[in-house]
């Protein structure tokens, strides 16, 4: 191949970065520069419902791979759909690249009225300027001969940054050819890294280290996020300190490693794992990323002068910033720089308390209280689950997990009706990763039926393309989170009653009798959990689990109470049940300050 049109071109450098699948929509910008993905061998197509669908699974695909998901959409009309889907990878630092194909260059300089414009005089670059803030960089490609260069660098930038990226392919533009020599020199993806800067960040933390006395480590999402899970593990190995890890970063550690202490929320956490968290005179935090879903409201409290933030690209010491780093070579020069004799010794987890007992722990009926222990004894190891914003988040927080489990949720950003979309790129890249590695594992999507509703239409994706992970969809009338902030009783949190026995063969699912399942009493659900079609799923699998519409995990509900007295005579007062006896919060203001949680 001498040359090669540009969008082969395009497809064959996504494919060489990992890229073995591309979301996205058909429109009639884009579809002559879609051919080309089907001569890229080993490179598939999944359409998608809607853009904002593909944008949410480009974004599971994505956080399951650690390369950047890919998704297709039409100028205009199908960018804007997607916009919402990127603004969450923005949020949350995940490497997607947004395809958008444009009008021809000669309908660009002519102001055509093409239809999806706007106005007499259409300006049609008007769209990607409404992207211009989530994204961390573009290539709006006009000039064959620089065309690419620009698409090599913006993919770049999406590995550096760990975040969304836009490609703009003007129609006439996707058909023009260039060399297919450049396809021999590999994109460089390796970050440039300021050696000074680290060696003095290194010997400023092992300073600190070494004069800590009880110092403790908080693992957070964004090591994740930009490729840093390993190193974290072979630091604290090191360490031999207590390991704790926010709510996004449950899963970076193994709850396994002996040197784990649980999920610290702040003031909302299980019992001793706050008091233990805070007997530390210092915390190293690994990519940290405290958003008020993060931190129980804002209630992990971390002194300046106390705390280390080893973040994506800069440590802060004791409140002294070292500038120019990168998380992952950083974690990995601390690590050899501490001595081989550990320096401290970790706290024996037989010393935390026991677990709550729920007071309804007789009871028939499933509660969020029971669910998720139920749960915990059904994961596997290599499991990977995802999480709706929402009871689910919040339910699953305190089980813990087998070895090797991923555990994703999109609390920052919380856009309901993400986590089904972003399974159905989790699963495809899920069952690629294991087609390589022989590594077998289930994917599993916790949501509650009113963010379901949001995405459903992706369960026909899902079926159409053979993926086999499982979806448990919470039935609690509506939305209980939101009834949970304001208005439990009131209309808006109301949605509309879905009949889920007749949602597989809706979209011509294999086996729909004996894929859906229903379960009100704990004795069903443990029947269906036992199942062999769950426990190695032969076709996708949904499990409708029945709550009661006003009940809650203990976690979310605390940590709205935590927003002051007021507030906790607005559960009582709406009568939101509380299993696990005492949501009470003693001394939080309206901002929590100060407050203390007390279990009965």
């Amino acid at each position: 191949m001498a040359q090669i049109t540009l969008g082969r071109y395009l497809w064959e450098r996504l494919h060489q970065v990992g890229i073995d699948t591309i979301f996205g929509c058909p429109g009639d910008f884009n579809l002559q520069s879609l051919d080309p993905i089907f001569q890229v061998k080993g490179l598939k197509w999944v359409g998608n419902q809607n853009e904002l669908n593909a944008a949410y699974a480009a974004d599971g695909y994505g956080r399951i791979k650690d390369i950047p998901g890919c998704l297709v959409t039409t100028h205009g009309v199908g960018e804007l759909s997607a916009l919402n889907g990127i603004a969450g990878a923005m949020s949350e630092h995940i490497k997607v690249i947004h395809v958008v194909g444009q009008t021809t260059r000669a309908m660009q300089e002519n102001h055509m009225m093409i239809h999806h414009s706007i106005g007499y005089k259409p300006d049609h670059q008007v769209y990607q300027r409404a992207s211009a803030e989530l994204r961390f960089a573009s290539a709006q490609l006009w000039n064959v001969e620089t065309a690419p260069k620009e698409i090599d660098q913006t993919i770049r930038e999406c590995f550096i940054q760990s975040g969304p990226v836009y490609i703009f392919l003007p129609l006439d533009l996707s058909a023009e050819k260039v060399s297919a020599d450049l396809l021999n020199t590999p994109i460089d993806l390796s970050p440039v890294i300021d050696q000074s800067a680290q060696d003095e960040a290194v010997k400023a933390i092992t300073t600190a280290i070494s004069s800590a006395k009880h110092p403790i480590v908080l693992v957070d999402v964004l090591a994740k996020r930009f490729g840093a899970s390993t190193e974290v593990r072979d630091l604290t190995k090191k360490l031999k300190v207590p390991i704790f890890s926010a709510n996004m970063g449950k899963g970076i550690v193994d709850w396994t490693d002996e040197n784990w202490m649980g999920v610290w929320n702040g003031e909302i956490s299980t019992p001793g794992v706050k008091e233990e968290a805070k007997k530390n005179d210092l915390v190293i935090t690994l990519g940290y990323l405290p958003a008020d879903t993060n931190t129980a409201g804002f209630s992990r409290k971390l002194a300046d002068e106390s705390t280390i933030h080893i973040n994506p690209s800069n440590v802060v010491v004791k409140g002294k910033t070292y500038p120019n780093t990168t998380i992952k070579s950083l974690l990995s020069a601390l690590t050899a720089a501490l001595p081989s004799t550990p320096q401290h010794t970790a706290i024996p987890k037989a010393t935390l308390p026991p677990p709550r007992e729920p007071l309804d722990k007789d009871a028939t009926d499933i509660t969020q209280s029971s669910l998720w222990p139920s749960i915990q004894a059904f994961l596997q190891p290599h499991d990977i689950i995802l999480t709706e914003t929402g009871t689910s988040t919040f339910g699953i927080c305190d089980i813990p997990f087998p070895p090797h489990t991923t555990y994703e949720t999109q609390i920052y950003y919380g856009s309901i009706g993400w986590a089904t979309g972003a399974t159905l790129g989790a699963e495809i890249a899920r069952r690629e990763m294991s087609e390589k590695t022989g590594i077998k594992g289930r994917t599993l999507l916790f949501t509650g039926d009113g963010s379901m509703a949001m995405t459903i239409q992706e369960v026909g994706t899902m079926i159409k393309a053979g993926l086999k992970n499982i979806i448990f969809v919470i039935n609690n009338e509506g939305y209980t989170i939101e009834r949970l902030i304001w208005g439990a009783s009131e209309a808006y949190n109301d949605i509309t009653p879905t009949s889920y026995a007749h949602l597989l063969p809706l979209y011509h699912h294999p086996s729909p009798s004996t894929s859906y399942h229903h379960a009100k009493t704990k004795s069903e659900l443990a029947a269906i959990l036992a199942k062999p079609e769950l426990q190695d799923p032969p076709h996708l699998q949904l499990v409708e689990i029945v709550v009661p519409k006003l009940d809650t995990s203990w976690r979310l509900a605390s940590t709205l109470a935590w927003r002051g007295k007021e507030h906790q005579e607005y559960l009582k007062r709406e009568g939101f049940v509380d299993t696990y006896g005492g949501w009470g919060l003693d001394g939080g203001g309206e901002d929590g300050e100060d407050g203390e949680v007390k279990w009965s």
